[in-house]
């Protein structure tokens, strides 16, 4: 028996993508119908993805499920509805990726319109790049991957940004995700969701720990919501 923590209704889905709504970079069929589902009831749909726009459109075929769709952990807002792309955050510092490239010579670096990612053994070098330039970077862990962005930009920015876009109060955000990048996510929000694959520290920062993986956990989120707007409370 699971219950919502706070008896709530919660009016707005804060869903983040790999690990969370999507597996090795699908949704799938039983996903799209959960997350259908939602909407249908009116709730309100954003996705909050540390992917760039190039890499996630090509895969997900559910992007109009979402009123807004946030990418770059933060750094860039996306319109399914009118396909329109803004930066959010400041562009990629190019003195940085040069420097960036001198030090990690031969190895992937992912570089969006404000994003820089690498692989995750990285990050002490990609720190050490940062500090000996004095650049106003951070930077996150994600899975197999560390994100560089501007200070001050990360996923609980980039669902503000696209809360303010729709007028609708953090307090009523049900967020969900499965890494530690989505600890910002989760700041402010009326519930926190894990699911249940997700890291420990997410897991520890969560209101709820979903049972199962991507497509179990959303669904038994989904049925919580749904039961919730019926009842006004707790659901079972």
């Amino acid at each position: 028996m699971q219950q919502i923590p706070d008896g709530r209704f919660h009016s707005v889905l804060a869903a983040d993508y790999d690990g969370t709504i999507a597996e090795h970079g699908r949704v799938s069929a039983v996903t799209e119908a959960t997350l259908r589902s939602l909407r249908e009831a009116n709730f309100r749909l954003i996705l909050v993805s540390g992917r760039r726009l190039g890499n996630i459109l090509p895969i997900c075929g559910v992007l109009d499920l979402f009123e807004t769709v946030i990418l770059e952990n933060g750094a860039v807002s996306y319109s399914p509805r009118t396909g329109t792309e803004q930066l959010i955050a400041p562009a990629v510092d190019e003195r940085f990726l040069a420097d960036l490239a001198r030090d990690l010579p031969g190895e992937p670096l992912f570089v969006g319109r404000s994003m820089v990612a690498t692989d995750a053994g990285n990050a002490i070098r990609v720190e050490t790049t940062i500090e000996r330039g004095g650049y106003d970077l951070r930077t996150v862990s994600c899975g197999g991957r560390v994100l560089v962005l501007p200070a001050g930009i990360d996923k609980g920015s980039g669902l503000s940004h696209a809360l303010a876009g729709l007028g609708a109060p953090r307090d009523r955000v049900v967020a969900v995700g499965d890494e530690e990048n989505d600890i910002a996510l989760f700041e402010g929000c009326g519930l926190r969701a894990a699911v249940g694959t997700a890291s420990p520290r997410l897991k520890a920062a969560a209101d709820i720990v979903l049972p199962g993986g991507c497509e179990d956990s959303i669904r038994h989120l989904a049925s919580l919501l749904l039961a919730a707007a019926i009842t006004g409370g707790t659901t079972a």
